[in-house]
């Protein structure tokens, strides 16, 4: 009977150090909340640091063309959404020409996007958002962990 439990045993172990270990997925990030002039700059720091990456999002950026510096400018012109604070301190624009809607004044972006690099225009980096096929982000396993815009910290940038 012994032998048996040993035989039993030693296949058991076997079995799970020879077992392939499925190894973690990344989070997918998903940032919601309301655009600002005060949280532009952390969305900004977000999207140049997942470059080429899938991000979700479920922001809202209300229509404004002010050309006071320092406020946010969100508008869609002919299918092209562009949004960036005012002023000669600005570092980047968000664009995209498709997955967002407009709803009662503000631009919604509600999906999963990949962000690129649209270039640089006169000193001004171009971040492009490219919806992502929402079934294929979940549908991958990979878990998507919400994080409230407020939360992004402006300061942390990844180093090239």
């Amino acid at each position: 009977m012994r032998l048996d439990r040993r035989t039993l045993l030693g296949a058991v172990l076997l079995t799970m150090v020879g077992a392939p270990v499925q190894a973690e997925l990344p989070s997918v990030l998903r940032v919601s909340g309301d655009v600002t002039a005060e949280s532009y700059k952390g969305l900004e720091t977000f999207l140049l640091n997942s470059m080429d990456t899938v991000v979700g999002l479920k922001i809202s950026f209300p229509q404004s063309e002010s050309v006071e510096t320092g406020d946010l400018n969100a508008s869609a012109d002919d299918g092209k959404f562009v949004a960036y604070l005012s002023g000669p301190d600005s570092e980047t624009e968000i664009v995209a020409n498709e997955g967002f809607s407009f709803q009662h004044g503000s631009h919604i972006f509600d999906g999963f996007f990949v962000v690129k690099s649209g270039g640089m225009n006169q000193g001004i980096i171009s971040l492009f958002l490219e919806p992502a096929d929402e079934a294929s982000v979940l549908l991958s396993g990979a878990p998507v962990k919400d994080i409230s815009i407020d939360r992004l910290d402006p300061t942390i940038r990844k180093q090239d």
